[in-house]
Parts: structure tokens; C-alpha cells; sequence
């Protein structure tokens, strides 16, 4: 009986120990033939952050105020610029002396005169040839009227220059003018009795006889 079930151990170990080899054969070929895949393994490491203050500044020490020695504490006394008391002083003025008043000195009697002016006047010896003639076209015309002309006497008593003041015709005026330059005469102004040119101012009126 022994020796009977030890040969039946025997054979039916192979048969399971086939079995094992095979289960494990096929495992390793569904791992041979499946798909590779990647398997990616992520590690977190902590980061650790380190503050780095920056150091604060050096302290500077303030040296402590100089202690005043006992004899600089002491006030010094300090003369004085001005003498007050002098001030205070009353001031004795010396009076002024006295000064005549001196009277002005007297002007001179005589100054001396203001040069005399003696205006220009008409020559008596031709003041009949004073009027000028009548312009005949104005006189056809029964025209009448008046020139006023100033003139500038030489110091030889002639007319030297006319210019118009205002005349009522421009015949007028020139009929005044050109007498005046040939004919008049007048007794020339001084000065101081010195003769000297002067400007006078004429009127000649022209009206017709009826």
C-alpha cells in the first residue's frame, strides 16, 4: 500500500508541476507580446525658500555734546561800545556868532536898452505910384476886387519878394505883384538905426470909376 501511493504521488506530480510551468510560460508571453508602455514616475521635491534679509545699516553712534568746562559757563562780562554816561551828559551849545546882514549890492542906474525896431514904411516921394493898373479883361468885365500880398523889403527900401495872401481874382494878384517888384519903394526898417530886411503886409484894392 506504500508502495502504492508512493507511485501514485509520483505520477500525479508531473502532471501538476506541467501545469505550474505552463500557467507560468503564458503569463510570460502575455508580457512578451502586450504593448510597451511607459510609465513615467513624477517626484515632487519640496522647494524650500529662503528669505535673505538684507542686514540693517550700522548704528552711528552721536558722540555725546562736549561738556562745557565750569569756566565757560561762567557769563563774561563785556564792556560796553558807548559810553552811556556821556550820553546822559547835558550838551552845552556855543552860541553862534553874530553876522551883520550885508544889504545887496546896488543894481547900475543904467541897463543897457533893448535894441529899437523901427517897422518899414511907404516912400512919401512915391506913394501916388503905389496903386497898380487895372487888369483890363477884368475891367471889360466891370470885375472888382482885391489882392493882399506880403512883401520882403531890402535894406535899400525895393521889393525883393511877393507872396499871395489872398486875392478875390488871380488877375488881381498878379497885377499887384509885378507893380509892386518894379515900382514901390518903401523907407527900410532899422535896427538900433542900422537898415535891416523886414516883411510887411499890403492890401491894394481895385474899383472900377463910375
Amino acid at each position: 500500500m506504500t508502495n502504492g501511493g508512493y507511485l501514485t504521488e509520483r505520477k500525479s506530480r508531473p502532471l501538476g508541476l506541467g501545469l505550474v510551468i505552463a500557467g507560468h510560460a503564458a503569463v510570460l508571453a502575455a508580457l512578451i507580446l502586450a504593448p510597451p508602455e511607459s510609465f513615467t514616475r513624477i517626484v515632487y521635491l519640496p522647494t524650500v525658500v529662503e528669505s535673505i534679509e538684507a542686514p540693517p545699516p550700522p548704528t552711528r553712534e552721536v558722540p555725546p555734546p562736549p561738556k562745557a568746562s565750569p569756566k565757560e559757563t561762567q557769563p563774561q562780562k563785556v564792556a560796553p561800545l558807548v559810553d552811556l554816561s556821556a550820553i546822559a551828559r547835558p550838551v552845552q551849545l556855543e552860541p553862534l556868532p553874530q553876522v551883520e546882514p550885508t544889504l545887496p549890492q546896488q543894481l547900475p542906474s543904467s541897463l543897457p536898452a533893448a535894441p529899437v525896431f523901427v517897422a518899414a514904411t511907404i516912400d512919401p516921394g512915391v506913394a501916388a505910384r503905389f496903386q497898380p493898373g487895372y487888369p483890363s479883361a477884368l475891367a471889360r468885365a466891370d470885375i472888382e476886387g482885391s489882392a493882399t500880398v506880403r512883401v520882403l523889403i531890402g535894406t535899400d527900401g525895393r521889393v525883393k519878394q511877393v507872396e499871395l495872401v489872398n486875392a478875390t481874382h488871380a488877375g488881381f494878384f498878379e497885377a499887384t505883384r509885378d507893380h509892386a517888384l518894379r515900382a514901390w519903394r518903401f523907407r527900410p526898417a532899422t535896427r538900433d538905426g542900422v537898415p535891416t530886411e523886414s516883411w510887411r503886409t499890403m492890401t491894394v484894392r481895385f474899383k472900377l470909376e463910375s
